[in-house]
């Protein structure tokens, strides 16, 4: 029965509410995907995804439209293909030594990218790598978070996003941040400073309690990891075509921004462009056609260094919306 009051007000007394209209979500028991879990066996199954994972990134952080397919399912849950099995095991080979250039997964929309990103990811998180995944790079462009301009340089800074990309790796790799010590001291501004003896999670600590040092950290932090042997490195960004698009942010003369001008970009640019790389893990990227405002026309170049890695959907079989040729994947 429902009754509708005066105002906005609307009440519903779900007892007697039509239960073909007011049924609970199903919640399928599911088992979860993770490093034991990744199994051939498992191909064409549906997973859950790590809850610890999903947690660590934030609350309803999903990337693309999967909050609403996770929605409607009733648990954050996708699909274990032949290629997610591929994609993890080539995440173990580069555990042992990492390839010289990035990859980047490419797609039509619908394809899967986002999807295979994120489990690739939560599996490499509780297989104890270090994993910094960015769900969404497009944020970092559309001008919905604040910036401010560095003093003496022509780059711009976002703490606010450094400091959530912090906490993330954080919460997701704590333990295996806490395995790395820094190895050599490390100056944080004029007043700050960590000795060789720390570890990353120290290290990561800082910009979280101090967020206008979140840039020096992350960027030290990626210093570090890269140059580690101890433990693998997944940096995983979806959206990646984001790092080289123009922005929606303006300098003080009304100039449109070059994403490179952002601080946090400039510091994520190098390792898909191949002049940084690790030493053990893998740079894996998700390109994104849902919004063409952040789409460079030249993407194939960009994307020269990073090897593409075309991932196809077969319901998407029949769908014309071309993108762009894609090399051999793995290579």
């Amino acid at each position: 029965m429902v009754r509708v009051r005066s105002g906005t007000t609307t009440s519903v007394n779900m007892a007697s509410a039509n239960p073909l209209y007011y049924a609970a979500v199903p919640k399928p028991q599911l088992v979860t995907l993770d490093a034991k879990t990744a199994k051939e066996s498992h191909i064409d199954t549906v997973m859950e995804i790590d809850s610890r994972f999903l947690d660590g990134i934030g609350s309803g952080c999903y990337p693309g439209y999967l909050g609403n397919d996770f929605k409607l399912f009733g648990k954050p849950a996708l699909l274990y293909r032949k290629f997610t099995h591929d994609l993890l095991d080539q995440i173990a080979k580069n555990a042992k030594q990492a390839p010289k250039r990035a990859s980047v997964l490419n797609g039509r929309d619908g394809a899967g990218k986002s999807a295979e990103l994120l489990k690739a990811a939560s599996v490499a998180a509780s297989s104890g790598h270090i994993v910094i995944y960015a769900h969404s790079a497009v944020t970092w462009v559309n001008s919905s978070r604040p910036y401010a301009p560095q003093s003496g340089t022509n780059m711009f800074t976002q703490p606010e996003l450094a400091t959530e990309l912090l906490r993330s790796v954080s919460l997701v790799s704590g333990n295996a941040l806490a395995r790395v010590p820094l190895g050599k001291e490390i100056a944080l501004g004029k007043k700050k400073s960590l000795d060789a003896t720390k570890t990353l999670a120290d290290l990561v600590n800082v910009g979280l309690q101090t967020p206008s040092l979140a840039h020096i950290v992350l960027e030290n932090l990626l210093e570090v990891a890269s140059t580690q042997t101890k433990v693998p490195v997944l940096l995983a960004i979806d959206e990646v075509n984001s790092l080289w698009c123009n922005t929606l942010y303006r300098d003080q003369s009304d100039n449109i921004l070059p994403a490179n001008r952002l601080r946090l970009i400039n510091t994520m640019l190098p390792f898909f462009e191949g002049k940084q790389t690790l030493a053990k893990g893998w740079v894996l990227g998700a390109s994104s056609y849902s919004d063409l405002r952040f789409m460079p026309k030249d993407l194939n170049k960009r994307l020269n260094p990073p090897a593409m890695i075309p991932l196809a959907n077969a319901e998407l079989s029949k769908d014309l919306v071309a993108f762009p040729p894609t090399e051999l994947p793995f290579d």
